[in-house]
């Protein structure tokens, strides 16, 4: 059977710090094995805890996402290199990784974030956002859920058919099935 999977959006990784919420603790009580952070993510968490105009409070909890991530990142090495040896590190949550993107995939990605200004100086932004894109694309190819809070792109991924997984009542997470 194969490992659960869901991939992680950038504002999941703001609920730590605003909700006081361990999203990978979470995810493994709903049995998911295996985390994956696309790297589009994670520069958008530390382009917002950077963000000068963002309040202390936005800031601190992008801060507190990107921390928890690496961090998970680390243990997950650690305990994937002790399984090797044999020894137990008696880990928490789940497995995290961070999915890297190739460089036409990035230079692509760059030629299309130019275009997607220029359509947006013509009309209304109203399809989803190219992190969004990729992580909806993402999760069709390894057939994952995805771990948001943002309702267009829980919308978009719902009529795609995939999985999510989302913040219900202030303090667990919920999951809605394909």
């Amino acid at each position: 059977m194969p490992k659960k999977e869901v991939i992680v959006d950038t504002n999941a990784l703001l609920l730590p710090g605003e909700f006081g919420i361990d999203i990978f603790e979470e995810l493994a009580r709903l049995g998911y094995e295996r985390a994956v952070v696309p790297r589009a993510v994670l520069n958008e968490l530390d382009r917002l805890r950077q963000h000068p105009r963002l309040k202390g409070s936005e800031r601190r909890a992008a801060s507190l996402g990107f921390s928890l991530v690496l961090e998970y990142v680390r243990a997950s090495a650690s305990s994937a290199s002790s399984a090797s040896t044999g020894s137990s590190s008696g880990g928490r949550g789940c497995t995290v990784t961070i999915k890297e993107i190739n460089e036409n995939e990035e230079e692509e990605e760059e030629r299309e974030r130019e275009r997607e200004r220029e359509r947006e100086r013509e009309r209304e932004r109203e399809r989803v956002s190219e992190t969004d894109a990729l992580i909806l694309e993402l999760a069709l190819k390894r057939r994952a859920a995805v771990l948001t809070n943002d309702a267009e792109l829980r919308r978009e991924l719902s009529e795609a058919g995939v999985a999510t997984v989302y913040l219900r009542g202030r303090s667990r997470l919920e999951e809605r099935s394909r």
